[in-house]
């Protein structure tokens, strides 16, 4: 039988290096591997760039994406670059001449024509809401800047009263455990001791 330790702190116990490395044994022992096999270098191994990483890269918005340096000691800016994106327009969304954008540039070739008439603008697009008023369903607004949505409560306004604290009709069932306290631990709980108006007055201040 064997038996080892770790030179940590939590070592003379069990710390998370011992655990991770019976992990790591079993792992090999369902492998049937012999021997430990060699760790590979960058450049030894199958480049990675291509393939996209899916642990610890979650999809969001881009108005909460936070740019930082690299380098932290290099760092101007302490909280980032954040995105300042705002309505810069104050007539409502989408304005309705680049609806019919397709009659508009029919007559210009397409390698002339401006960049809106490949975002597939058209008035058969069904709108929706978005933080900045109705836009194209699909459109870049409509998943970045969704509009908020305001949970629905719904107050019981006919729920009846808590119950007055203690309850009147019970009692606390006799102790069959024996303790004596010291002198410093009878004052404490003595100082804990609350009548039955003290706990009417706290529980009525601090309902909410």
């Amino acid at each position: 039988m064997e038996s080892c330790s770790c030179t940590c702190v939590a070592g003379t116990a069990l710390c998370n290096h011992v655990a991770a490395l019976m992990y790591q044994t079993a792992h090999y022992s369902q492998l049937e591997l012999k021997a430990v096999p060699p760790v590979h270098s960058c450049t030894e191994t199958e480049q990675r760039w291509h393939k996209p990483r899916t642990m610890g890269v979650k999809p969001g918005p881009v108005s909460k994406m936070v740019v930082l340096s690299a380098r932290p000691k290099e760092r101007r800016l302490v909280e980032g670059i954040r995105s300042n994106l705002y309505r810069g327009v104050t007539s409502p969304l989408p304005v309705p001449a680049t609806l019919n954008v397709g009659a508009v540039y029919q007559d210009i070739p397409a390698d002339l024509a401006p960049m809106i008439t490949t975002m597939s603008i058209s008035k058969d697009v069904p709108l929706v809401d978005s933080m900045f008023g109705r836009v194209q369903e699909g459109s870049v607004l409509s998943y970045q800047m969704p509009a908020k949505v305001v949970p629905r409560t719904f107050p019981h306004e006919d729920a009846p009263s808590p119950p007055q604290l203690p309850l009147s009709d019970y009692r606390l069932q006799p102790s069959n455990c024996a303790f004596v306290y010291t002198e410093q631990q009878h004052h404490h709980m003595a100082s804990l001791e609350t009548s039955l108006e003290m706990a009417h007055k706290i529980e009525v201040s601090t309902k909410k």
